[in-house]
């Protein structure tokens, strides 16, 4: 009896420990089943929203390219209100999507760690086991069997288990990867809702700002289109006599700047701000010269859609944010962020329609969200202006016409892109 409560052990450590993961435990198997339909339907809604995104924004860019009208300015606006809803709609899902995909990782997380503690403790129990009987000597073993044929049966069933723990040690090792690799994900996730959250604190205040614009262009107006063309000249004499100001002040910088002070133009020493087209390059353009009486841009545009994410170009500092709009509305850089680089370069983005969550003096990597394409300043339709200045020249200048302005001794983006 004794010696068939002995097989009987080895029989049950050994069918615990091949079956410990084939066990389902049916309630949280029900939930991540769930949990990954619900994701999928999300991911099916983000692309059918995704859709409406495009659509709105190709309207919006037809509606910008019509003569400059009040009842076309306006039309512009609600263009990108529509534009924006949808882009709400679609960060919402995201947000819900994220949520879930958290929740799903986190239940695997405890699935996992729940089966690595009992596969341990099985292996444990089993290695005890053997243990024991490495402690008995041949002759003790072949006793305590009445039959050889027992004793035989004794050494194969170690042996089995001797290959079963060794291969189930290794299923272990493997398993706890996946699931340090779970665990980061988790995080990862979070970090992506949290810039999901925060993206979607800056498009409402984005669609609170058009209908603000609104309601100002139709209270200067009264909805008169005479009304709408003087104060379009008035603006279009401002932007003019800003633009001639920035650019002498500086061409004499541009004149002094040392090329040894800056790094050698090299493609990677930056990278691009937005996933747009670039529209207007650096220097004497064709378009410029129609635009400014110097004829120069002191920097490139890039357009990748109203409300479209602004990335950092590199690791920097905030030095400066500014909305030259509050001073001289539609005359120049509108919302502008300055981020300072540790190689002598500052780099400028302008025209944005919201900042980001950073504020003046706060570090922020590249890549990194740090505010949203728009149209506000001297713009002529939705982009982004990027400049590279040399950090050593760069400074707020107080203008004649709009406030504190961002000067220094500019740089062709492209030489660092």
């Amino acid at each position: 009896m004794k010696n068939e409560m002995k097989k009987l052990t080895f029989i049950i450590s050994f069918l615990i420990l091949v079956s410990c993961f084939l066990l389902p435990v049916f309630s949280r198997a029900s939930l991540l089943d769930d949990l990954k339909q619900q994701i999928k339907e999300r991911e099916a809604e983000i692309k059918q929203l995704e859709e409406q995104v495009t659509a709105y924004q190709q309207n919006l860019k037809e509606t910008q390219q019509q003569k400059n009208t009040l009842q076309n300015q306006l039309a512009i606006i609600e263009a990108r209100i529509r534009k924006l809803r949808a882009d709400i709609n679609v960060t919402s899902a995201r947000i819900v999507t994220a949520n879930l995909q958290i929740e799903e990782l986190t239940l695997e997380i405890y699935e996992k760690t729940r089966k690595i503690e009992k596969h341990k403790k099985n292996i444990a129990g089993i290695i005890r086991t053997i243990y024991e009987y490495d402690e008995k000597t041949l002759l003790e073993l072949i006793l305590e069997n009445e039959k050889f044929s027992d004793f035989l049966t004794q050494i194969e069933y170690i042996e089995l288990l001797q290959k079963n723990v060794q291969r189930d040690l290794e299923s272990l090792k493997a398993l706890k990867l996946i699931l340090e690799e779970q665990i980061v994900e988790v995080e990862n996730k979070k970090e992506e809702l949290e810039i999901y959250n925060a993206q979607l604190y800056s498009q409402k205040k984005i669609e609170d700002s058009q209908k603000t614009k609104k309601a100002y262009l139709l209270s200067q107006t009264k909805g008169q289109e005479k009304s709408y063309q003087q104060l379009l000249a008035n603006v279009e004499k401002k932007q003019k006599q800003v633009r001639e100001e920035i650019f002498e002040l500086e061409e004499k910088l541009r004149i002094t700047l040392d090329p040894e002070s800056i790094p050698k133009p090299r493609s990677g020493v930056l990278s691009w701000p937005n996933e747009g087209l670039l529209t207007q390059y650096y220097g004497y353009t064709p378009y410029s010269k129609r635009l400014y009486k110097s004829g120069f841009h002191n920097g490139i545009d890039i357009a990748a859609g109203y409300g479209a994410p602004i990335y950092a170009a590199d690791d920097g500092i905030v030095k400066n944010i500014g909305d030259t709009d509050k001073y001289c509305r539609g005359g120049a850089y509108g919302k502008w962020i300055a981020i300072e680089h540790d190689n002598n370069l500052t780099t400028l983005y302008a025209h944005l329609s919201a900042f980001g969550r950073y504020g003046i003096g706060d570090t922020v990597k590249e890549g990194a969200v740090i505010g949203y394409e728009g149209s506000t300043g001297y713009s002529t339709g939705s982009h982004l202006h990027f400049g590279v200045y040399a950090s050593n020249t760069f400074m707020l200048k107080q203008s004649i016409y709009c406030g504190l302005l961002p000067i220094g001794a500019t740089i062709n983006p492209m030489n660092y892109l």
